[in-house]
């Protein structure tokens, strides 16, 4: 099966680097650096498995049976994929 390469847009990083700054109590400067913080991150850090399983359960708001069924893998490697994704971007956020 061939797979498309999922890339974040900016609509997408503002949702995640809101999130991450309003965790630190950030303002508007420090959701700005943590928005290219988290672009950076997801395009780099993140395997291809993780970006594209990431994407469909948060962004599109597919089920994680759905998302297995469409990248033929099972439910319980889809949400391994989706831990090690959060728990990978959690770690970078702390540093910044």
């Amino acid at each position: 099966m061939l797979h498309e390469k999922v890339y974040f847009n900016d609509k997408n990083s503002d949702i995640i680097a809101y999130n991450m700054s309003r965790a630190k109590k950030g303002n508007d400067k420090d959701i700005v650096k943590m928005k290219k913080i988290m672009r950076k991150a997801i395009c780099e850090e993140l395997t291809t498995r993780q970006r594209e399983c990431l994407t469909m359960y948060y962004f599109e708001n597919k089920k994680m049976k759905d998302i297995a069924k469409m990248l033929g893998l099972s439910p319980s490697t889809v949400t391994r994929h989706i831990k090690a994704a959060k728990k990978r971007l959690i770690n970078i956020a702390k540093y910044y």
